[in-house]
């Protein structure tokens, strides 16, 4: 999570009220302060939003149902749902707006990384999430070979054709691919085709669960497959697919340029 920063409040003129945003990263939180007799309107948010009175009192209105909110009382509005609150006696309140696709909006590849370890226990839990990737017949074809040791990670540094950030990552990650497993289901198209999707699914799931655990990170696919082969130990019938520096980042890169949709979505 970022540092917490408090922005000039801002005046909502057409409710009366001053609405202040405490800080914003997987969720935008915001401090609500109502004059009794005031109102504000909650709509159209995408996402949940989560509230809890923190003084006074206040009737919330939605869908012909009226409640009323006491300070201490935690309540949650689900999507496109409009609740107006009004103010029975001068109110305080904390919104919660949840963002639960920050990450993958705010996810970056990072080349820049601290010398700050990356305790092993992180790394683990990186790795427990993205078992959750989903593959062809849940067959999961996948290993990962993780290092932290310096000769190891220079050894994978220079089959990587010499990428300065292996080498100041905290951790290196080797996610490879076990054709024959999905070949076992699907044969050709499995050992061809899934077991590879199957492996980039999981090292998608990686980096997505390593910015959730405040880890930076950087997919690397230009290697030389069999130096890394040989460097993980040989192990049969599995193919490198792909490589990650995992480590806290020292650079904050802006979002890099995207296509619009129109390019690429079709309704057929």
């Amino acid at each position: 999570m970022q540092k917490i920063s408090f922005e000039k409040l801002k005046k909502l003129s057409e409710f009366g009220a001053d609405l202040r945003e405490v800080h914003k990263e997987s969720s935008n939180i915001f401090i609500l302060d109502l004059k009794k007799g005031e109102a504000f309107n909650i709509k159209n948010w995408d996402f949940l939003v989560h509230i809890a009175v923190l003084k006074g009192s206040a009737r919330a209105s939605f869908e012909n149902k009226e409640e009323t909110l006491k300070q201490g009382c935690l309540a949650s509005i689900l999507p496109d749902t409009t609740v107006k609150i009004d103010a029975v006696e001068d109110l305080r309140m904390l919104m919660i707006k949840d963002n639960p696709l920050w990450i993958l909006l705010e996810r970056r590849s990072v080349r820049k990384f601290s010398s700050k370890p990356v305790p092993r226990e992180i790394i683990e839990k990186i790795f427990e999430v993205a078992r959750f990737a989903p593959s062809a017949g849940n067959i999961q074809p996948w290993r990962v070979y993780v290092t932290n040791r310096e000769e190891v990670k220079e050894e994978l540094y220079n089959a990587s054709f010499r990428q300065e950030h292996l080498l100041e990552a905290s951790w290196i990650a080797v996610i490879t691919a076990v054709p024959e497993e999905s070949a076992g289901k699907y044969e050709e198209r499995g050992r061809n085709l899934y077991a590879l999707q199957d492996a980039s699914a999981f090292t998608t799931y990686a980096l997505l669960s390593a910015k959730a655990y405040g880890i930076d990170s950087c997919w690397i696919g230009d290697f030389d497959e069999d130096r890394v082969w040989k460097i993980i130990g040989s192990p049969e019938g599995q193919r490198p697919v792909a490589i990650i520096a995992l480590g806290y980042g020292e650079e904050n890169p802006e979002a890099p340029y995207r296509k619009s949709l129109n390019r690429f979505l079709s309704f057929i």
